[in-house]
């Protein structure tokens, strides 16, 4: 144990600046959890939100129509199968409407396509 302070505190330096390159650094590891703590909340938000919106729409046809619990029950229900859907799109990274991303990648392809065949006849 023969280090000098400076010696030492060069040492401390060289391991923080090893600790910090790695991607698994203190930093990182934060953002980490942020995001998911970021996403648990938006889940939470996403189901409580269909939920309450599925009971209102159900509420304000039973009012309408007279139909005392009927639509209040099946729009909770829809408002259940809707929030759980939204979870799963946000856990899968898929988009709301997936037809819609299917056809921006065929129109590419398209004119991906077009293009070459114009640079043949040319």
């Amino acid at each position: 144990m023969g280090l000098t302070p400076e010696e030492l505190a060069q040492k401390i330096k060289d391991a923080q600046q090893r600790q910090s390159q790695k991607p698994g650094s203190s930093d990182l590891e934060k953002e980490g959890m942020d995001s998911g703590l970021a996403m648990a909340a938006r889940a939470a938000t996403d189901m409580v939100a269909s939920i309450i919106v599925g009971a209102f729409l159900g509420y304000w046809l039973d009012k309408w129509l007279d139909t005392s619990p009927l639509f209040m029950i099946v729009f909770l229900f829809f408002g259940f199968a809707s929030g759980f859907f939204a979870i799963y799109r946000l856990q899968t990274g898929r988009p709301f409407a997936p037809w819609l991303k299917k056809k921006d990648k065929a129109q590419g392809s398209e004119d991906g396509a077009a293009k070459g065949e114009e640079d043949k006849q040319d």
